[in-house]
């Protein structure tokens, strides 16, 4: 058998000639598709700090009227929903005990002063004669004593017939404030005790409403923000009102604070009880810079929003988010007023990425 030799070099020149036979393997080239944005151009405007909420509305005031004598209750002058004025009658109580005390008080007077009278004649006298010695000092001492007496008695009468004069008025109860009746307590015929409640009267010239905040608001809250109020029973504007009464302790179980809100009634529209929403205007932040909340992106590494910079080219920048103003937010930090703001499709961006902006 026959071996056929074959030297090294020979097998080397006939690898290397198959191998440059062979075509060489192309290569690929990817083309990068521009991604298409929607941008805006940022821009600044100033932010009012508003604090929002939710009350009834109450009468500025409300009472109840008491009979300040005993007597039986003859009639009442208005009713629930009577709209009185200030010294106007409510009610009236049996006055025949209280004239009649009245007319004694007076008859009581009268005795009194024509005894006076009498008492300082006899007295007028007694100083003429005390000076001839026609009568002893201890005479004139005694009258005297005795007119001095009688002056003083007569100003009891007169004390006396003024306080029964006053009992007798109080058999009208009257309104002590303009307004409207709200409840009324007592029956004709009844016998109403001094101190008794008879009917309650509600100032509603003014309406206040109650409401809670929370202490990052309140510690912002000035008795001169501007208020506005709004009934939801009325399709009308907003009315204007005004801070009363600022709590300075906080409730224990919702830590909110209680802050009163005055508003006219002028018109008499507004009724205790209606809900009523308040918007008090805190403070003003100058030059806020302003995005849709939709546009920041939330990652591990925090809020990040893109921007497009020059050459249409995407940039990813970390942003500071501040306060919430409906479906925008301010962005304390990481944008600048005329940056380009990518509001859609930025999902999709990396940064780097080339973009077309569509209009």
């Amino acid at each position: 058998m026959n071996t056929i030799k074959i030297s090294m070099p020979f097998l080397i020149f006939i690898l290397l000639s198959f191998s440059g036979c062979s075509k060489p393997e192309a290569t690929t080239v990817v083309e990068t598709k521009a991604r298409a944005v929607k941008v805006e151009t940022i821009a600044s405007r100033d932010l009012p700090i508003v604090v929002h909420a939710a009350g009834r509305l109450t009468a500025n005031r409300e009472v109840d009227v008491s009979a300040q004598v005993a007597a039986i209750l003859m009639a009442y002058e208005v009713d629930v929903g009577s709209r009185v004025a200030q010294g106007e009658a409510m009610v009236r109580l049996d006055a025949a005990d209280y004239t009649l005390a009245l007319n004694e008080a007076q008859a009581n007077l009268q005795a009194a002063q024509v005894k006076m009278a009498a008492l300082k004649n006899k007295f007028e006298r007694a100083k003429r004669l005390l000076p001839d010695r026609a009568i002893t000092p201890e005479l004139f001492d005694q009258c005297e004593a005795d007119y001095k007496s009688s002056v003083a008695h007569t100003a009891q009468m007169k004390s006396m017939l003024a306080l029964a004069k006053r009992r007798l008025n109080k058999t009208i109860i009257k309104a002590p404030f303009s307004g409207y009746v709200t409840q009324r307590y007592v029956e004709i015929g009844q016998n109403v005790a001094a101190g008794d409640p008879v009917m309650r009267i509600a100032d509603m010239k003014t309406m206040r409403v109650k409401i809670n905040i929370n202490e990052l608001e309140y510690v912002h809250l000035d008795k001169g923000d501007p208020v506005q109020v709004t009934v939801e029973a009325f399709s009308q504007a907003p009315m204007a009102g005004h801070v009363d009464k600022i709590g300075i302790q906080a409730d224990s179980r919702t830590n909110t604070f209680e802050v009163e809100i005055l508003v006219d009634n002028t018109d008499f529209n507004l009724k205790a009880g209606l809900t009523a929403r308040v918007t008090i205007q805190t403070e003003m932040i100058q030059d806020a810079v302003m995005i849709a909340q939709n546009t920041v992106l939330f990652r591990g590494s925090g809020q990040e929003v893109f921007v497009v910079e020059a050459g249409n080219i995407a940039a990813v920048r970390k942003v500071t988010m501040g306060r919430v103003d409906g479906s925008q937010v301010c962005i304390l930090d990481g944008l600048n007023p005329g940056d380009r703001l990518v509001v859609a499709g930025g999902q999709y961006l990396k940064p780097g990425d080339t973009v077309v902006i569509e209009q």
